[in-house]
């Protein structure tokens, strides 16, 4: 068993040993005009800058950018900031490297939250609509059931870029809509609660999933409003419920930050004041079901 150390537990002048992502890699030239490699690694307690000074060649072929990597080297101090100078690095085969401690929870971090009740009480808000909205959004749900629940709204090191984080970015954009909408029968109460639970469907498609989230080939041309179009688009062709009109509405909506239109959609500029207010919504703060 390999004795991991975690980020946090870094100090100078220590010999680490551990599994971690490389979130950024790149090959520089030194002042002397030698070639070292500059990474940034990161596990779930916390990130820090790595460098390669020997066998560039070599390593620059073992690992990419977002690769899992298992990574030896000496913790040291430049201008009272720690980097860990590495002396042996690879590619992170899962399989291979469970029986020396590897654990995948180690690297990304989940939500303090049940996913699933999150999920279920989602599923009670949209019994709750319209006939038309409720069985498309149903319909929508069931199918990304497992994605919705495992994807992260970002791929930062933050609360955003934790397993889980889209969903609950997700119900707690709902909950602040619920409480506007509170014992009001608004006539499109309906709709901008549907455009609030299918704007950031498009982060399923714009990320990939392997241990850890990195971008898709896709993501390279599309941001996640547009692949959440996409999304929409593709589901409605077999909707038996919302008109074409219904949906061009809900795309307009989830569209309004991309368009940067939102003076010419206040329903638009509502979904996306919305979901400013989710940001303030502290990851420590208790989830009322």
């Amino acid at each position: 068993m390999i004795k991991i150390k975690r980020i946090n537990e870094f100090k100078i002048g220590q010999n680490v040993h551990g599994f971690y992502q490389s979130i950024f890699k790149e090959k520089k030239i030194s002042k002397n005009g030698d070639y070292y490699i500059d990474l940034i690694l990161r596990d779930k307690s916390g990130q820090i800058n790595a460098k390669i000074w020997k066998f560039c060649e070599f390593y620059e072929q073992k690992f990419n950018e977002g690769d899992l990597v298992c990574a030896k080297g000496i913790v040291k101090n430049y201008r009272k900031k720690l980097f860990l100078e590495i002396s042996n690095i690879s590619f992170l085969e899962s399989a291979r490297y469970q029986k020396y401690g590897f654990d995948e929870s180690d690297i990304l971090p989940s939500i303090p939250f049940s996913t699933t009740t999150i999920y279920n009480n989602i599923l009670k808000d949209i019994e709750k609509m319209k006939l038309p909205y409720r069985k498309f959004l149903k319909s929508v749900y069931a199918q990304y059931e497992k994605e919705i629940k495992l994807y992260p709204d970002s791929l930062s090191f933050s609360n955003y870029g934790m397993k889980g984080s889209l969903i609950l970015k997700i119900y707690n954009a709902l909950r602040i809509a619920k409480s506007i909408y509170r014992n009001k029968n608004l006539k499109d109460k309906n709709l901008i609660l549907s455009a609030i639970l299918l704007k950031y469907l498009g982060r399923i498609k714009q990320y990939k999933y392997n241990i850890v989230f990195s971008d898709s080939d896709i993501s390279k041309n599309e941001n996640c409003f547009i692949l959440s179009r996409d999304i929409i688009k593709d589901l409605s062709k077999n909707n038996k419920y919302l008109t074409k009109p219904m949906v061009m509405e809900i795309i307009d909506i989830i569209l309004c930050d991309n368009n940067q239109k939102s003076d010419k959609n206040p329903k638009g500029a509502i979904v996306s004041t919305i979901y400013k207010l989710e940001k303030s919504i502290s990851l420590n703060q208790k989830l009322e079901f």
